[in-house]
């Protein structure tokens, strides 16, 4: 007897283009986990994308180039089912259900949610209305995108583990309130690789102007990695180890995202010799940044060629989206019925 197939499911903001914090966090994850034989649900989550808006944004454009450079990055449409969160409106239904039954206390405790609320305490400056509605359903608009097409697994970086297990608990009080109805999920580590910032900060982000995107000409790669700043000269490492996970941390900040980058991109025997450089106290950034950019621009050039590629343009993504929401709808829609008839509503009668 054949195991059934393992249905997964992930999604991601359309924020802008994709950087290599976005490839290493988790596209690169896309892609292995397509190759596995699962059944894979990928969506871009352009109503999350909504829930601190104060202005008009153009999530449209923002999402076809990002579904493009998804593409382009390997993610096969073929084996994997990729839409927009927006074309599966039944999603909007299925969160005003789960809402019923969700109670404010338990919105309440989400750490997005108490995130915001400790900086408005701290009267921090905070444009627009960031305690929206939507930011206090926000876990519950995401128990909807797990829920819908019925996953298994949802692989998920640190910060977001505690959204997959809230839509465990909706869905199991749904089913001990109204019968076994939802498939309960389960969150799995996405072993994301929290990549630094250009400028040292923790994390590469779009907001903070400090990302390498993945379709980067090779002046503008140059460019941003001569600007990072190295001016620590240096000194010991305080271990004996080669291994990056020993090596990283140690060295300041910013000069630490370009040899992450490096043991990345580039041979192995490349960032070794790099660290035996700065071990030396030799004289390197220069060389370093030029080595760093060759091997970036290396990368970036199949990816930005496939992204350029005919059959990869605006209407063949329009078309793409189209039949792709066409795959993903039945099994929505029979999760909102089920829902809907579990209940007692019954089923909608005009999609009788």
């Amino acid at each position: 007897m054949s195991q059934k197939q393992e249905i997964i499911l992930s999604g991601i903001r359309p924020t802008g283009r994709l950087h290599y914090g976005n490839y290493f966090g988790a596209v690169k994850a896309f892609l292995e986990l397509q190759e596995k034989g699962h059944r894979c649900y990928y969506f871009i989550a352009d109503y999350h994308a909504l829930t601190t808006i104060t202005e008009r944004v153009d999530f449209y454009r923002q999402t076809i180039d990002m579904l493009r450079t998804y593409v382009a990055c390997g993610l096969d449409p073929v084996k994997s089912v990729i839409y927009r969160q927006s074309d599966l409106p039944c999603t909007a239904e299925l969160n005003l259900l789960l809402g019923m039954i969700t109670n404010i206390g338990f919105l309440e405790r989400g750490t997005t949610y108490k995130d915001k609320m400790t900086k408005l305490a701290a009267n921090e400056n905070m444009e627009g209305n960031p305690l929206s509605f939507g930011l206090l359903g926000y876990p519950v608009l995401m128990a909807s995108d797990i829920l819908i097409v019925r996953a298994n697994t949802v692989p998920v970086g640190d910060d977001q583990r505690q959204h997959v297990e809230m839509a465990m608990d909706i869905a199991q009080k749904f089913n001990s309130r109204f019968g076994e109805t939802l498939t309960i999920p389960k969150a799995v580590s996405r072993n994301a690789l929290r990549l630094p910032g250009l400028d040292g900060a923790a994390k590469m982000g779009k907001s903070d102007n400090n990302t390498l995107d993945l379709l980067d000409d090779p002046a503008t790669v140059l460019k941003k990695i001569k600007g990072v700043q190295t001016t620590t000269d240096p000194g010991p490492l305080g271990t004996d180890s080669d291994e990056p996970e020993d090596v990283i941390p140690l060295l300041p900040h910013s000069l630490g995202a370009l040899y992450r980058l490096l043991h990345l991109l580039a041979p192995k025997d490349v960032y070794l010799d790099f660290v035996g450089k700065y071990r030396r106290g030799e004289k390197f950034y220069g060389t370093l940044k030029t080595t760093l950019a060759e091997h970036v621009s290396k990368f970036n050039a199949p990816i930005i060629e496939r992204f350029n590629a005919a059959g990869n343009d605006e209407e063949s993504v329009k078309e793409f989206l189209r039949e792709n929401a066409k795959k993903v709808t039945p099994v929505a829609l029979e999760t909102v019925e089920a829902v809907r008839q579990a209940m007692g509503i019954g089923h909608s009668l005009y999609r009788a």
